[in-house]
């Protein structure tokens, strides 16, 4: 049976606290106790098991058994994806997560129909990619951005990944069905408009930048739905890689 799993941004000494939010559901919603052994991952590649030695109201003293320590994945997967309206971009960080894709930026398109007026919206977002990562024993959490529009979005990850193939999902007669394009062995980044499209701006700038135009059905999908069938594609294309 699998351990009980704990986000714990820091694994460096072998007696470590957890506090906070993973604390309170370690003692007080399961109510594990001293001598049980748990699972804790920092999201950036160390996973780490761990025997409860205290438990107190706020906060909880681990002693690691055993750390591993695994290597990022050679290529990344990155979603530069439009906003969709409610919690169907709390699901699509959900999923997105559980799949293994290693970067979400979230984008402004012109055709986007709603921007998110929370303030501490990354923190949500960031929050609901832990526990994904818990649910899906990921050993790294995807890097969350703020909102970017798309001219910003090009610029800082061409920056970030210079070798990086860009695409784009598109119904056009020049689009070419992803299964018929290899991308395995370098980053990818993916960009997915609103349901209404791009706009013929949006379209030049991208192609002005290399993106190639790729089609993943013969039908308009929505956001979350284009977002996670790509994310399954190029997961898939790369191949085993660390949880």
């Amino acid at each position: 049976m699998n351990l009980h799993r704990f986000y714990c941004e820091v694994i460096n000494q072998p007696v470590m606290e957890l506090a906070g939010v993973e604390a309170r559901h370690l003692a007080r919603v399961l109510r594990l106790a001293v001598g049980e052994r748990v699972e804790l991952f920092d999201g950036k590649g160390t996973v780490a098991i761990a025997v409860i030695k205290n438990v107190s109201s706020k906060k909880v003293t681990l002693q690691f058994e055993d750390v591993k320590v695994f290597p990022k994945p050679d290529e990344k997967i990155i979603l530069a994806v439009s906003v969709a309206k409610g919690e169907r971009f709390d699901w699509l960080i959900e999923k997105c997560t559980e799949l293994g894709v290693d970067r979400i930026v979230p984008v402004l398109f012109g055709r986007t129909v709603k921007q998110p007026k929370n303030p501490k919206i990354i923190e949500r977002w960031s929050n609901i990619a832990i526990s994904a990562a818990k649910q899906s024993r990921r050993a790294f959490l995807p890097q969350i951005d703020k909102l970017f529009v798309l001219a910003e979005a090009i610029e800082i990850l061409k920056k970030d990944c210079p070798q990086a193939q860009l695409i784009y999902g598109g119904l056009s007669e020049n689009s070419k069905p992803i299964l018929q394009c290899g991308f395995a062995g370098r980053d990818v980044a993916v960009f997915v408009g609103p349901e209404g499209g791009l706009t013929a701006e949006e379209d030049n700038l991208l192609r002005e930048n290399d993106a190639k135009e790729v089609r993943l059905t013969n039908t308009v999908l929505r956001v979350e739905t284009a977002a996670i069938a790509f994310a399954s594609v190029l997961m898939a294309q790369r191949g085993a890689c660390p949880l």
